[in-house]
């Protein structure tokens, strides 16, 4: 299932190694005005991936590598999100899939509302959608291949 979803979503491109990502998440109330970008500015390191679908694998840290029934692997190496003050972000993940390397990214516009961040991406393949902001670290919902993911990151 893993495999014919990133096939779907790649199509030849999925032949030379690519991998689209697109997420999905909650919201937040699109009618409050939003608080300025504020303690969320900032550059932040992938730490942690889980998956809420139905992969085997997984684990603690990076790398880590999730399989899926048909034996088809990915491994996430690294990653980092750029959060901006003037409320644009950029993600960009290093990662393997069955050995090749891929790299996914997104950027667009992020609004905070107190510790809630929403995205909005200006890219074909949106893969942020919403998080929260504590501290210095970001925690969102994330979609890779066509499978959800709470990833963590740290700043």
């Amino acid at each position: 299932m893993f495999s014919r979803t990133l096939r779907r979503i790649l199509g030849p491109a999925f032949a030379a190694a690519a991998l689209a990502t697109a997420a999905c998440g909650g919201g937040s109330d699109a009618t409050a005005p939003s608080d300025p970008p504020g303690d969320a500015v900032g550059n932040y390191q992938l730490t942690a991936l889980r998956c809420t679908g139905n992969l085997g694998g997984g684990g603690p840290g990076l790398p880590v590598t999730f399989i899926d029934g048909s034996g088809d692997q990915l491994t996430f190496i690294a990653g980092t999100l750029q959060l901006a003050d003037d409320g644009s972000y950029s993600l960009t993940v290093s990662a393997t899939y069955n050995g090749g390397a891929v790299t996914m990214t997104d950027e667009g516009s992020f609004t905070r509302h107190g510790s809630s961040l929403s995205f909005s991406s200006t890219t074909t393949h949106q893969r942020m959608f919403s998080g929260n902001v504590t501290g210095n670290q970001v925690t969102a919902d994330s979609q890779f291949g066509g499978i959800h993911f709470d990833i963590d990151l740290q700043k």
